[in-house]
């Protein structure tokens, strides 16, 4: 419930959840990731310089932009780097640093001094917890703070979530919901998100 913009915290109950492998996750709700992802695409312009966090419904963004003639692409995730280099439009950067297995994706001092130098018109964030009172929280420590920057240097910032990621708490905070410009969503997205996104002036997509 919303009065004003402000919401009651005690009505909404959270499930704790824990990250999942990269593998395991390309095949859970693949088709309302489908959806989102192409949604998404929808967005990027020739001539963008674009992030691509790492992520399962992110990756799927790039099967959407085979016909794209002139965009930067800057990603953490070693498998969206692989599969962007074979679109002929995209030019890809990435980050050193360590890779954690786990989720495919880069981090570390080096990959966050790395992505300073650079100036994002839209990035797209894929995401594991959505919460309205805890933003959105990661099980992951080591890859808060690379996430944090892509934030920071990023003109307009995306949420890319199905239903599934909603009302969830994980491990350790990330960012609060209103640093969004837009929220990509699918058809099952609980209703008080939308409420969110229109009392805080956030574009549902």
């Amino acid at each position: 419930l919303s009065y004003g913009g402000a919401f009651r915290k005690e009505t909404l109950n959270y499930q704790t959840t824990s990250e999942m492998d990269i593998y395991k996750k390309r095949s859970q709700n693949a088709e309302e990731k489908r959806f989102i992802a192409e949604k998404a695409a929808k967005l990027i312009e020739n001539g963008d310089t674009i992030a691509l966090n790492a992520g399962s419904t992110v990756e799927l963004v790039l099967d959407y932009l085979e016909d794209i003639q002139d965009v930067n692409l800057i990603t953490l995730s070693l498998s969206v780097a692989l599969k962007a280099s074979a679109i002929s439009g995209i030019t890809v950067y990435m980050p050193g640093g360590k890779l954690r297995s786990f989720s495919g994706a880069f981090y570390g001092k080096e990959a966050n001094d790395f992505l300073k130098s650079f100036n994002i018109d839209k990035a797209f964030m894929g995401v594991m917890a959505v919460s309205i009172d805890k933003g959105i929280t990661h099980g992951a420590f080591e890859e808060i703070e690379i996430n944090q920057t892509i934030y920071e240097i990023s003109r307009k910032c995306y949420l890319m979530a199905d239903y599934s990621k909603f009302d969830k708490v994980s491990l350790t905070k990330m960012v609060d919901l209103n640093v969004f410009d837009g929220f990509i969503l699918d058809d099952k997205t609980p209703e008080i998100y939308r409420e969110y996104c229109k009392s805080n002036n956030i574009l549902i997509v």
